[in-house]
């Protein structure tokens, strides 16, 4: 048993920053254990699991942060955004969350920290 960071990461325009340009988009998400839920380790997560479905990291290096209130209803969610020449997209790229898990073999459980007084 042991305690980890835990990132919840959905990508949801995939194939927005592909080589062909107007390609299919698909929405991806899944969990992941990072070392830590800094910005830089999502970001480079993010890249990582773009780069494994077909987008490109050079067209990725404009990805940056933006505020969190104008995409979700979690505060504590970091949000990437990258567009790509000449098209806005009003979805952004990704939205990462990361947070403690207790884990045993495989197997996650997400943990809750409660106030005590």
């Amino acid at each position: 048993m042991e305690l980890v960071t835990l990132a919840h990461v959905t990508l949801h325009r995939i194939g927005s920053m592909s080589a062909y340009g107007m390609v299919e988009q698909k929405e991806i998400s899944g969990y992941h254990e990072v070392v830590d839920g800094t910005v830089d380790t999502l970001k480079e997560l993010v890249l990582s699991i773009a780069e494994k479905n077909g987008d490109l990291r050079p067209a990725l290096q404009t990805m940056v942060q933006v505020q969190a209130y104008q995409y979700s209803p979690n505060p504590q969610a970091i949000i990437f955004n990258a567009q790509p020449r000449n098209i806005h997209y009003g979805l952004p790229y990704a939205t990462c969350l990361a947070f403690p898990a207790l884990k045993i073999d495989q197997r996650y459980f997400k943990l809750d920290e409660v106030a005590a007084k």
